[in-house]
């Protein structure tokens, strides 16, 4: 066995600025953390070529003091750990004290620094090397300038890439800084161009639009929740800016910057059903809560955490995401509710015959006595045949299941309050549209047949609750061997979703009830595609093909009573405004934006 040595400062420290400094990135997220915990309101940073010849970092903090300033400079030091019990309630970014002497043991430093009552003092550094100090004339606040770094460390200098890579790396850490810390003035400069700018007003909305420009800054929904002692706040994206990656999701717990895969996980499971599939969703998620509830003390870099009560934390983001989503649908609901522009309420029921009779109609609950009218007032021209529902001994059949129906005279209508909105008509016979006060609505109408009919299956598959339809004439419906052979495993999950099959023999199987809503066309493609999936979350995506299938298709001509009854339906049942495909139900274009398409405002 070799001797064993003990290692110089020298080699120690460059090794610890291995685990600290990566890349000038690592350089930029240490000295502006310092800027923080130092109380500054305003930070300018500037590097060239990639931060890799120069870096500078000035804010206008508390500054360090004379005697200190060389001390800042040494291993393990640092002015916010004190004592053992202060490691488990860490509130500053900094507390290691590695930065400052990893980034000096491998580059040239210059600091200046000023506290309120002293002068200034300048300190340079090589390569770990104090080369001079004297007094200064500065403003108050600290001067950091890092140039030729990893100049005594070529093992390290040839794993860095090229400039413009090096500095997308910190252009990413600043935006993330200047997200986690609204009420601080960043202004950074990249080879003596002005990138990036915020004002510090700390309202989080102006900090993503600095970061991302106005439409993400449009496109996003608050969260607030709190509970326990944890707070959620921040923004979520709507559908639209969801991204193909993961780069535009953001954690801040306690103003830090972090990574967080459990986080990550419920926060991309809050947006199921309600964004394409492989596609992330863009957030800015900030977790405040006791410090003695988080360790961030678990990597070097400090970008990994975990809670005492991480289902607690979890449940909470969840919720509050779920929440947000919600209130995007509810806002269009609301507009259209309570929006006031005088329209008359559309008279979908035809004009009596004088010589009208009456006729009673029994339903379960009650006998409702209803106007008989001739033939010939109420025949529609090329409308959809209406086929009333069967009658079911399943209480849950009962309930309403989102069936359009065409007027007719074995149909009650109840007098509902007239909704404030116009029906234009159909685009293609598959987008409706709605006109408002100064907007436009465009419904898809399958997407929002199909989100009601799956929400609708959803809870009373919870509530253990079935909706189906027995068939006048069964359906055959002949597998494959493997289908065949796959079947017994899947009877229990047909079964749950309304089902009723028999051997029919010959790898055949006749099916006798089916869920309500679903077509004849459409049962053979339902029953295969449940037999074949081989997601372990059968029923969810099985009620999601089911509520595809059943609901009404695009290409589908609707009469406007059809398409007032889809209307109230998606404004009075909620949900959220996507499909559980996660496409769009219905957009809105106003009247400004309309003005400004044809130039008559600029």
């Amino acid at each position: 066995m070799k001797k064993i040595n003990v290692l110089t400062t020298e080699i120690s420290n460059k090794i610890a600025a291995g685990e600290v400094v990566e890349r000038p990135a690592s350089v930029i997220k240490e000295l502006v953390e310092n800027s923080i915990d130092a109380g500054a309101d305003k930070i300018i940073i500037e590097i060239k070529q990639g931060g890799i010849s120069y870096i500078r970092v000035t804010d206008n903090g508390c500054g360090i003091s004379p005697e200190d300033i060389k001390t800042a400079f040494l291993p393990h030091a640092t002015s916010k750990i004190v004592e053992e019990d202060d490691l488990f309630s860490i509130s500053t970014l900094g507390f290691r004290g590695e930065a400052l002497a990893s980034i000096a043991a491998v580059s040239n430093v210059e600091i200046m620094s000023k506290t309120d009552d002293e002068e200034g003092t300048i300190l340079e550094i090589n390569g770990g090397k104090f080369i001079r100090e004297e007094v200064a004339g500065c403003p108050k606040g600290t001067t950091m300038v890092v140039k030729n770094l990893f100049f005594n460390t070529p093992a390290r200098m040839k794993f860095l890439k090229k400039d413009y890579t090096e500095a997308g790396y910190i252009t990413d850490i600043v935006q993330r800084l200047v997200m986690a810390n609204p009420s601080i003035s960043f202004r950074y400069i990249i080879d003596e161009k002005e990138k990036l700018f915020t004002s510090g007003d700390g309202q989080l909305k102006s900090c993503i639009y600095a970061v991302y420009g106005r439409d993400y800054a449009n496109g996003v929904i608050e969260l607030n929740n709190t509970d326990q002692n944890i707070k959620i706040s921040g923004f979520t994206g709507k559908r639209e800016t969801s991204r193909g990656n993961r780069a535009f999701q953001n954690l801040f717990v306690n103003g830090r910057y972090v990574k967080n895969r459990a986080i990550t996980a419920v926060a991309e499971n809050a947006y199921k059903n309600n964004i394409m599939v492989g596609k992330f969703p863009f957030y800015v998620i900030c977790i405040d809560l006791p410090y003695n509830m988080v360790d961030i003390n678990v990597h070097p870099t400090k970008q990994e955490v975990k809670f005492v009560n991480e289902r607690e934390v979890c449940d909470q983001v969840y919720w509050a995401i779920k929440s947000a989503l919600s209130k995007e649908a509810d806002e269009i609901r609301d507009t259209i509710k309570n929006t006031t522009i005088g329209f008359e309420k559309p008279n979908f029921e035809p004009k009596p015959n004088p010589e009208q009779t009456f006729i009673h109609i029994q339903s379960p609950n009650k006998t409702v006595e209803r106007p008989q009218f001739a033939q010939t007032v109420i025949k529609p021209t090329n409308k959809p045949t209406f086929v009333e529902r069967p009658v079911n001994q399943n209480p849950a059949f009962t309930e309403n299941m989102f069936v359009l129906k065409e007027p007719s005279k074995e149909i009650e209508f109840e007098d509902k309050k007239p909704l404030n909105y116009k029906i234009i008509g159909q685009l293609f016979d598959t987008y409706v549209i709605l006109e408002l006060e100064n907007q436009v609505l465009l419904m898809d109408q399958h997407a929002a047949h199909e989100r009601m009919i799956y929400e609708k299956l959803i809870k009373m598959n919870d509530e253990k609750q079935k909706a189906y339809q027995m068939l006048l004439s069964p359906v055959a419906i002949t597998l494959s061997a493997n289908e065949y052979a796959l079947l017994d495993e899947k009877r229990g999950v047909l079964d749950s979703c309304g089902f009723v099959v028999e051997d029919f023999g010959s790898n055949t199987i006749l099916v006798r009830q089916v869920p309500v809503n679903l077509g004849d066309e459409d049962i053979k493609t339902v029953i295969l595609e449940i037999i074949n999936n081989s997601s372990t979350s059968y029923m969810e995506e099985n009620i999601h093909t089911i509520a595809c299938k059943a609901a009404i298709k695009a290409n589908k001509k609707l009469s406007d009573k059809e398409i007032d009854q889809l209307v109230r339906l998606f404004v009075e049942e909620g949900g959220v405004n996507t499909c559980p495909h996660g496409r769009p139900i219905m957009v809105k274009i106003t009247r400004y934006e309309l003005e400004k398409m044809f130039k008559r405002i600029q």
